[in-house]
């Protein structure tokens, strides 16, 4: 740095010596860095923050098959009332038919029960599907924008880089 003597600070700040632009360099760069910084914990979090939501949707995935299970249960224990008290209905008429009538109503009601529980699993195979899908996009989604919060912080830094060396001469 150049040892130039100047009458006073409006005469040295004018001429662009004195060191002025090395100290706004300096700051330039340093504050490049800290948006680097910046920039590479916000996409930590962005990712972190996806994966948080993913968990929370395969969790919600885990409780759609517990509630399946248990509507699968309340079905086959209403089912099993039903068919006792078909039995009992037979059983008090007394009548007996060669046809049987009877055990083809109870058939009905056990298949009926069989389609339902079929049902309750496939609706829920679904939903339970769409869960998985979403915690896949959601991770996915936090991915991309990780990345891009990177890319952009590099060539934030870049372009700092630049602007400090044409500062620097």
């Amino acid at each position: 740095m150049a040892n130039t003597m100047y009458a006073n600070d409006a005469q040295a700040s004018t001429s662009g010596g004195g060191g002025g632009g090395g100290g706004y360099a300096a700051a330039s760069g340093l504050g490049a860095i800290m948006g680097f910084k910046a920039s590479q914990a916000a996409a930590k979090q962005a990712r972190l923050t996806a994966e948080y939501n993913a968990k929370v949707a395969e969790n919600e995935r885990v409780l759609l098959q517990r509630s399946a299970r248990d509507e699968q249960a309340r079905l086959r224990q209403g089912s099993e009332k039903l068919i006792s008290a078909q039995r009992v209905a037979a059983a008090k008429s007394g009548v007996v038919t060669g046809t049987g009538s009877n055990l083809l109503a109870l058939r009905d009601t056990y298949m009926g029960t069989e389609m339902d529980a079929i049902a309750i699993r496939y609706a829920s195979s679904i939903q339970e599907q769409a869960k998985t899908a979403q915690a896949a996009m959601i991770r996915a989604t936090g991915a991309s924008r990780a990345s891009a919060i990177k890319t952009q912080a590099y060539a934030n830094l870049l372009e700092s880089g630049a602007k400090t060396a044409t500062l620097m001469g």
